[in-house]
């Protein structure tokens, strides 16, 4: 993995290098942004409304994709019950408590540090809340929703696949489950983290494909069929959903509501120095992405079937 791209030359900002990560983010809205402009020309739609609706849904990402992360980790800030004040009120949250007995302060993430960190983003938080600025923006301005958001399909699928790409090529944590499968590109070998030299499944890249996938299906086709207003939104949410889903049984999540009991840690490691945990397949219950994903599964079957979407203007 490749997550910084040194300088030659030494810069106040950028001392460590480029991220690869912001280097595909920044390629996956540039991309987007593109197929979008031109789509809403071929629509007759108009085109200035493009920028505004790349720049909410940047906006929306970083805001949205922080907030959802610090759901996510909420039980790992606030460790220590009856102290609900102190991670609010500290930078690193429990860690600065200094006391030596408490373990759990020490691995404490810090709601304040996390929140401004420059990793920690979940897709599905940038999504919702780039989907709510655009749709307050396009309110505010009576345009005509349903077309716009249509042609917004198309660029949302290339983006996430590029997106994708990112998190893969930066090494972010974002893999499945140890395998013992050894597939080309769908399999891969992790370096310079936990678990380190443990095959793992490539889950970036299969959504990455995924993604691609239904790209060409709505940039070479849909988009040609004259399919009713709202359908090509619709049948994103249902195709992206059915992915995100179907990929979050093999990602190493927690569970909102576990189903079982969730493994233990082993403190004994392996050979190889790696938690003997991560050996074994544990999925215990379904992932804020998996609810929200089938959320959204069932929001673009319900009005695709309402409005007849399969039909034809």
């Amino acid at each position: 993995m490749i997550d910084r791209i040194p300088l030659p030359f030494p810069l106040p900002f950028l001392q460590e290098g480029i991220s690869t990560f912001a280097i595909l983010m920044l390629t996956a809205f540039l991309v987007g942004s593109k197929i979008l402009t031109k789509e809403y020309e071929r629509r007759g739609l108009l085109v200035e409304v493009a920028d505004n609706v790349v720049f909410l849904g940047v906006l929306g990402t970083l805001v949205g994709a922080k907030i959802f992360y610090i759901f996510e980790i909420w039980d790992q800030i606030f460790v220590v019950p009856g102290m609900y004040w102190f991670p609010l009120t500290h930078w690193y949250g429990f860690r600065e408590l200094n006391d030596p007995s408490c373990k759990v302060c020490q691995e404490a993430y810090g709601f304040w540090s996390s929140l401004f960190s420059g990793g920690g983003l979940v897709f599905y938080g940038g999504f919702l809340f780039g989907t709510l600025f655009i749709y307050i923006y396009m309110r505010k301005n009576k345009l005509d929703y349903g077309r716009y958001f249509d042609g917004m399909a198309p660029s949302m699928a290339i983006g996430y696949a590029i997106g994708r790409l990112g998190c893969f090529v930066s090494g972010d944590g974002c893999y499945g489950y140890a395998t013992d499968a050894d597939i080309p590109i769908l399999t891969f070998t992790f370096q310079g983290a936990v678990p380190s030299g443990v095959p793992v499944w490539n889950t970036p890249v299969m959504e990455s494909i995924i993604s691609f996938i239904y790209f060409i299906y709505f940039y070479f086709y849909a988009r040609f069929q004259n399919f009713k207003k709202w359908s090509l939104f619709f049948q994103y949410l249902v195709l992206h959903g059915l992915a995100r889903l179907s990929i979050e049984f093999l990602r190493i999540n927690k569970a909102v509501i576990p189903f079982r009991e969730p493994p233990k840690l082993v403190n004994i490691p392996d050979v190889n120095g790696n938690p003997q945990f991560l050996k074994g397949y544990y999925w215990h219950g379904f992932s804020q992405s998996q609810y929200i994903s089938i959320f959204l599964i069932l929001i673009g079957i319900y009005f695709i079937w309402k409005m007849k979407l399969w039909q034809r203007e």
